[in-house]
């Protein structure tokens, strides 16, 4: 009797196949983590283009600011 269940279990366990588990992030966390870096992304991009008007607006180059030390006073 031993035999029998134990030969009938081998049987079973041989046509359901290996189990595979899955190993990542999936769902939820997966459109979160795409969101917050989409995001990331937009900040950066805002930031760069917002610190580059800013240096037109005001004139900013290496010979207006060796310019300024000089007026103020200021050697290099």
């Amino acid at each position: 009797m031993p035999q029998e269940q134990y030969a009938h279990r081998s049987a079973m366990q041989s046509s359901e196949g290996p189990q595979v588990y899955k190993v990542g992030i999936y769902s939820w966390r997966k459109r979160c983590l795409y969101f917050f870096v989409l995001l990331l992304m937009i900040l950066i991009l805002v930031n760069l283009a917002m610190t580059i008007w800013i240096l037109k607006v005001m004139n900013f180059t290496i010979v207006s600011s060796r310019y300024r030390n000089v007026c103020l006073g200021k050697s290099q």
